[in-house]
């Protein structure tokens, strides 16, 4: 009985595929594992900063991760994150990286959006301006873009804002923001801290001390007892004053004289207010203004704010701030005449 050459040769060609594809499989596992899971490069670790903006192709994120060193194999590394559809995962922000991470732990930060949050303190009293130069300080948004979104009506409407103004819910507080989120989105976030820590309802309408007052009067009021007290117990005796004066019999005596409202209305923050300045044309000037001003002057914190809500009872209309903190209250023109007397001679030994 013979046997067929080509049959047995046909035979063999057969029986060598299964093992040609394993260890094809077998030479794709290993590329894979050496791909993803081991780190580019076992030398001295290193931080690498990766920006990835809205709408950046995945191919140039690949490119970019590529160049600083962070991939081990671009190509596997593509094929994997393509054909599991996780590009469309990929998260913008500012990363984070380093030259000890696998491709599969970039890929993963980048799908679960672990980007570079910068720490923003925004200390009380701090106004709109403030904030701005905060912000743009650690490099997050264009300061002048800040404050016209702090003022833009459709913008402060999507943050669920119905005020002609941000200022005032603003929270004062420490924000950690990532690089790139839009001033809008920001306001937002503020604004939420506003609601969530708050003592003052803006929608609300409040008795305090017998004067009743809306809830956005009093963060008017709350802006201002901030701008005007360094010392926490003293700030309900401030409050008192203010309040004082609004319920006054006559208009006139109603003016809050408020030298941190002309500050705000000429946006001086620092150097003495002068005789001018206290003539400024302004509806946020209480010297020549009767009542409030139409916003807030500054984000108050919450213990100006609770002032405010619960202002001492006194009879104290005027007061007198020293360089200390500390503060001379007086009931009378008189009185309030000869503290600032004292309060004049006491700089004047300082100079």
């Amino acid at each position: 009985m013979s046997v067929n050459p080509a049959g047995k040769t046909n035979g063999s060609k057969i029986r060598f595929l299964p093992a040609v594809c394993l260890l094809a499989a077998g030479f794709l596992a290993v590329s894979f594992f050496v791909s993803m899971l081991i780190p580019a490069s076992y030398g001295a670790k290193q931080d690498k900063k990766v920006y990835i903006t809205y709408g950046m192709g995945f191919r140039k994120i690949t490119s970019e991760l590529a160049r600083q060193g962070l991939l081990r194999n671009p190509v596997v590394f593509d094929a994997f994150i393509l054909a599991g559809g996780l590009h469309r995962k990929f998260k913008a922000g500012e990363y984070e990286f380093s030259t000890s991470d696998s491709a599969l732990i970039i890929a993963v930060k980048m799908i679960t959006g672990d980007v570079v949050k910068h720490k923003v303190v925004i200390p009380e009293g701090t106004d709109i301006y403030g904030v701005a130069d905060a912000l743009s300080a650690a490099g997050i948004v264009n300061r002048d873009d800040f404050i016209n979104a702090a003022r833009n009506p459709d913008i402060l409407k999507k943050c669920g804002i119905d005020r002609p103004t941000a200022e005032g819910l603003l929270f004062p507080d420490t924000y950690y923001i990532i690089l790139g989120e839009t001033p809008g989105k920001i306001i937002s976030s503020m604004y939420q801290r506003f609601k969530d820590k708050s003592t003052i309802d803006p929608d609300k309408t409040y008795n305090a001390a017998g004067y009743k007052i809306t809830g956005y009067k009093a963060l008017i009021l709350a802006s201002i007892v901030e701008k005007e007290s360094k010392l926490d117990d003293e700030r309900p005796m401030v409050a008192s004053v203010f309040y004082n004066r609004l319920k006054s019999p006559e208009a006139y005596q109603r003016r809050l004289e408020s030298c941190s409202t002309v500050r705000y209305a000429l946006n001086k923050r620092t150097g003495i207010v002068t005789y001018k300045d206290l003539k400024t044309d302004s509806p946020y000037n209480t010297y020549i203004r009767i009542g409030l001003p139409p916003g807030p002057i500054c984000n108050p914190g919450v213990k100006s704010m609770n002032a405010v809500l619960n202002p001492a009872v006194t009879k104290y209309r005027y007061f007198v701030l020293y360089e200390n903190g500390e503060h001379t209250f007086s009931e009378t023109l008189e009185a309030h005449d000869r503290a600032k007397g004292i309060n004049k001679k006491i700089r004047d030994q300082q100079e």
